[in-house]
């Protein structure tokens, strides 16, 4: 691997397309030199940042999550516990909307179940007379 790679190389290597890649260098998740031609340039520091960037993408991370992780490593910290934290809260917002679709999908079992008689509903007694 070259000391530096186009963002075209550098899409090719991680399977991020470009304009994430930008997206993610103006939101400091990344940086790039400039060439004299303007033609933006990337290190393995780079790349690997944004092989990290998809992984935690789509293990559910936010971007400002992932930007706060980066951060603690590039301050020359292990990153691990801040990780660990945050892993620990997404759980516990999972566990909460896993609650919430529950409830939504035991209410909305029960408004099939239900016998509806017409009424002077001005659209559907299904919905409207759900409580």
């Amino acid at each position: 691997m070259a000391d530096r790679l186009t963002i075209g190389a550098v899409a090719r290597r991680t399977g991020i397309r470009p304009s994430a890649v930008r997206f993610y260098e103006r939101h400091g998740l990344v940086a790039s030199e400039r060439l004299a031609n303007g033609y933006r340039v990337y290190d393995r520091e780079a790349l690997s940042a944004l092989r990290f960037i998809s992984r935690a993408k789509a293990l559910g991370f936010s971007l400002t999550e992932i930007g706060e992780i980066l951060e603690v490593k590039r301050s020359g910290m292990e990153p691990c516990g801040c990780v660990k934290a945050l892993i620990e809260r997404n759980l516990r917002d999972i566990d909460d909307k896993i609650a919430a679709l529950s409830r939504l999908w035991r209410d909305l079992r029960a408004l099939t179940q239900s016998r509806t008689r017409s009424t002077s509903s001005n659209i559907c007694p299904i919905i409207e007379g759900a409580q």
